[in-house]
């Protein structure tokens, strides 16, 4: 690896070379390609990047990719070089002949611009060595930019040296390795409209679009038909659009479908040629008997496939990856078509997802993460004869990421197992094949095979199968080109494409077909049915059974609360899952679902809500998960997923008839050091009760102090009170009127003063503060259905206790209160219940902000362990242990003195506060002495509570 001297003294000499002959370079008839030999490659081999691939690696894994020249309409496709860490791309830099003017013309910007933000890369350069442009690639390109619109830095060659800090620091291989490139990406991000939130919108408005215009023309269509119809279309266009720009399909095919009258009979024909040579569950005609004799408006067709080519489209299809069209899809299939009475379409949110609080996309890295420490691990030592016979599924598999994801890593596999083990031979039983440019690669029917043979998925929604039959198909194509494709063809004699019909398959994983023992089918409509989806795995996947069941089990399954399952559902899970103990959430049922498909020694890994581990009414799970099988580890990943609140980890596992040992607990919390990040777990001090809660202090102790605390408190707080989180005042789709992107954006409803009677002062977390409430007088929000979830307006009025979300390091946020103050989701409202008077109330009041309970709640939930933003929710306070007390106790004086004290202070000089502030907190001393108390704790118990509220415990 150079160093940045010896970058510099490179350097030097390019940029001598350059001025000596710089007319000569400038000139039209020294071209591009010389210059990349001459100037680009060198200078980045001095940044310490392998240009040439020295070191042999496999293309996959290369640090720099030279992409292919493909031309279409005189213009590239694909930019000049893509810059990676292992097998992630970092940016794009593109090389312009030095004739061109980077910092005037704007076609090369722009060009370079749509790659970067295709690929949703965050930055991207341009270079033709005399001048050095870079990009924010966030910001979305438009025909109506300027050459400067997105541009962050203009270097000069002459002022190289003067930038060699930058240059160095920013884009060295030793720099993007060690992240300074990230911080860099981080810190100049201006963008919104990311690529695959702009382009989600667009198929939207396809869906709308194709749904209206169907409808309208075909009044035979019924709902069930007009959903699968537009899909189909939808996922046509799509592929076929990615296929040209990949080079695959010659360029602007459908856009010639739009130069004449009659474009969907002229569409019909592409799809039927495309499925002669994919053969695609996409294009099968025998099948789909429906779409071939719809009729569709020129007009829709033309809006959808004008949009979808330069200058109108901001896409380049060849560089986006297939894992961003699956974030797309993920967030599409959340809404469906629905028909009036009229027979108009209509899109609305489904049902379960609207009550969910929407889609949520696993991160990559995530989908990373899991796949490597099962997929991986299983493969370790084998033979790609051995790996013939692994078993891949996700039983959830929505979009596709997990199984895309699976996929990867095997053809990645594969061929690094092909290359480094007689290379020859493999070409010979062609397994591999050689390119243009001496890369090996995998041959498409290599591909295929791996395919069929290890990768399954179901899912009950059966768009999302499509769905991920479509993100399979264009994982299996990419790096193809036509030539790839035409010599496959020619070598194998049959079509590119598999049928993965009997390996992605439509159905509720977790009901079989004994749901309908009890039932008469005869009573039951075609919805009711359609919506159950019953699925017979051993029937459905009788090969893989006959062998033991699968190998692995991976995903992220669906969190459905009870409230969305029917009471017929109910019936069934409780009969037939032991982990359905109290209020049914569906993740649960997933673990112990995925512990019946697997075979003995195999693994699952799930991404799931970590409550579990500390939810009483969760001993069912974690006796099947830690003592009825082997735990390998557990990744506290906390809020992975974006606009949801969810505390997630990710539960690694192996069927076993014995328990681990010992279970490593780890956490992605960058502010603790590495030895708070992991910690070991010795089963031996819990695993003889399965009614042991898995909580911060028994990983880090084997022991449960807050136990003493449970078993000293008689009752649970929601014995004496009601608890209740705020409202929430914006989300998408939700109020009425129906909340668009703009409102929440200008949070139209909250303002500054007192509009009219609508209007209610508000208060968040920032103003509760201990026994006090610190209130803006220019807060207010206008109260009622336009909110998108309001709440009985009772809770907000009265006696009652506020309470902050956001815990604190030693005491819980919050005071009494009479006032009528609206709160939002981030305030827990307590109220007495009709037997609990003001006194008794007071009481409570104390014992709920005391150390104790702040010590008692950290210590038996996982996700107020870590240090961002650590917030408490209603089911964990409202279990907290209430001990005995009546109205004699000292805290109820000390309350009313407290809150007397904090009066006191609003109207007050600054020395008279110091001296009230002492007697605050005299007074704040003695209230936890008296909760300790009541509590009956000993000295030694009280030491561990002093020393343990203002740490994580």
């Amino acid at each position: 690896m150079p160093t940045k001297e010896e970058f510099k003294i490179k350097l030097v000499k390019l940029i001598e070379q350059f001025s000596n002959n710089e007319a000569y370079y400038k000139s039209k008839a020294y071209k591009e390609d010389e210059l990349r030999q001459e100037f680009i490659n060198p200078f980045f081999k001095a940044l310490g990047w392998d240009m040439e691939n020295e070191g042999n690696v496999a293309p996959q894994y290369r640090d720099v990719i030279h992409e292919d020249r493909i031309e279409i309409e005189g213009k590239p496709k694909a930019p000049d070089y893509s810059f990676k860490v292992g097998s992630e791309r970092k940016f794009f830099v593109e090389a312009k002949a030095a004739s061109i003017k980077i910092i005037s013309e704007f076609p090369p910007s722009f060009q370079l611009r749509r790659y970067a933000w295709s690929g949703k890369l965050p930055i991207s350069l341009l270079t033709d060595f005399e001048e050095f442009s870079v990009y924010d690639s966030t910001v979305e390109p438009k025909q109506s930019d300027k050459v400067e619109t997105a541009r962050i830095k203009y270097i000069h060659y002459k002022d190289y040296l003067k930038e060699i800090d930058y240059l160095w620091d920013t884009f060295s291989k030793d720099a993007v390795w060690k992240g300074s490139f990230d911080k860099f990406a981080k810190s100049t991000k201006r963008g919104t409209e990311l690529v695959d939130k702009k382009f989600l919108n667009e198929i939207e408005t396809w869906r709308n679009l194709l749904a209206k215009d169907i409808a309208s023309n075909n009044e035979d269509v019924d709902i069930y038909q007009l959903n699968e119809a537009v899909q189909k279309i939808i996922d046509r266009i799509i592929f076929l659009r990615i296929a040209e720009d990949r080079g695959i399909e010659f360029y602007e095919t459908l856009k010639k479908t739009i130069e004449s009258k009659d474009t969907y009979s002229k569409l019909v024909q592409i799809f039927k040629r495309a499925q002669e040579k994919y053969n695609s569950n996409l294009f099968d005609f025998e099948e789909d008997k429906l779409t071939p004799r719809l009729k569709i408006s020129d007009k829709v067709l033309d809006r959808i496939i004008g949009t979808l080519y330069y200058p109108k489209s901001p896409y380049e299809f060849s560089v986006i990856g297939v894992e961003i069209l699956g974030s797309v899809y993920e967030q599409f299939l959340g809404k469906v078509i629905r028909l009036t009475k009229q027979h108009n379409a209509i899109i609305e949110e489904k049902p379960e997802v609207k009550k969910a609080g929407g889609v949520y996309y696993t991160p990559q890295y995530i989908v990373d993460y899991i796949v490597r420490n099962t997929v991986g691990e299983l493969v370790k030592g084998k033979t790609p004869k051995k790996i013939n016979k692994l078993r891949i599924v996700d039983p959830a598999c929505g979009s596709g990421s997990f199984l895309i994801g699976a996929y990867n890593f095997l053809l990645d596999w594969h061929l690094k197992y092909y290359i480094e083990n007689d290379t020859e031979k493999h070409l010979k039983s062609k397994a591999l094949f050689k390119d243009s440019e001496g890369n090996y690669l995998l041959s498409t029917a290599e591909k295929k095979r791996i395919l069929l043979n290890n990768i399954f998925g179901v899912d009950i929604d059966a768009q999302a199968v499509e769905v991920t039959k479509l993100s399979l198909a264009l994982k299996m194509l990419e790096n193809e080109s036509s030539e790839t494709i035409n010599t496959q063809m020619k070598l194998f004699a049959e079509r590119i494409l598999p049928d993965l019909g009997s390996n992605i398959k439509c159905g509720n994983s977790l009901i079989g077909s004994d749901y309908y023992n009890d039932k008469n089918l005869s009573l039951l409509d075609d919805e009711e049915i359609r919506k159950v989806n019953v699925f017979d795995w051993e029937k459905e996947f009788s090969e893989i059974f006959k062998q033991g069941g699968f190998d692995v089990v991976i995903g992220n399954p669906p969190y459905i609360p009870s409230y969305s399952i029917s009471e017929d559902l109910k019936s069934y899970i409780y009969n037939n899952y032991q982990t359905a103990e109290y209020q049914i959430n569906t993740y649960p049922l997933f673990v112990e679902k995925s512990l019946r498909l697997i075979k003995k020694n195999a693994y699952y890994s799930y991404i799931v809500p970590n409550y579990w581990l500390s939810n009483k009414h969760d001993k069912q799970l974690r006796r099947i998960v830690f003592l009825e099988n082997k735990v390998l580890s557990i990744l506290n990943t906390f809020e992975v997923f974006e606009n949801a609140t969810v505390d997630t980890l990710i539960l690694i596992g192996c069927k076993s008839t014995t328990a681990n040992p010992k279970v490593h607990f780890i956490t992605l919390d960058p502010d603790l050091d590495i030895n708070s990040r992991l910690k070991t777990l010795n089963s031996k001090n819990w695993h003889n009760s399965i009614f042991q809660l898995i909580t911060p202090e028994v990983v880090t102790k084997g022991i449960s102090f807050s136990k003493s605390i449970e078993l000293k408190g008689e009752d649970s707080l929601s014995n004496f009170v009601e608890l209740k989180k705020g409202m929430q005042p914006y989300e998408l789709g939700k109020g009425n009127p129906s909340q668009t992107k703009q409102m929440i954006r200008d949070k139209i409803y909250n303002s500054d003063n007192k509009i009219d009677d609508t209007y209610l002062p508000l208060i968040k977390a920032g103003n509760i503060k201990r026994y006090e409430i610190v209130y803006n007088s220019d807060q207010w929000i206008k109260y009622g259905q336009n909110l998108a979830a309001p709440r009985n307006p009772r809770i907000f009025s009265g006696l009652r206790l506020l309470v902050s979300r956001i815990i604190s390091k030693e005491k819980l946020l919050g005071t009494i209160t009479k006032e009528d103050f609206i709160s939002n989701t981030d305030v827990i409202v307590i109220r007495p219940k009709e037997n609990i008077n003001e006194d008794l109330f007071k009481i409570l009041s104390a014992i709920i902000l005391s150390r104790t309970a702040t010590y008692y709640l950290k210590a038996n939930n996982i996700s107020l362990n870590r240090k961002a933003f650590p917030k408490i929710n209603v089911g964990s306070l409202s279990e907290l242990p209430i001990p005995t007390f009546n109205s004699k106790s000292s805290c109820l004086l000390l309350v009313d003195k407290i809150l007397s004290l904090k009066n006191n202070l609003k109207s007050t000089t600054r020395l008279s506060a110091d001296l009230i502030n002492d007697q605050i907190n005299k007074v704040e001393s003695e209230i936890d002495q008296e909760v300790y108390k009541l509590y009956g704790l000993n000295k030694e118990e009280i030491q561990i509570i002093e020393n343990k509220t203002t740490d994580n415990v």
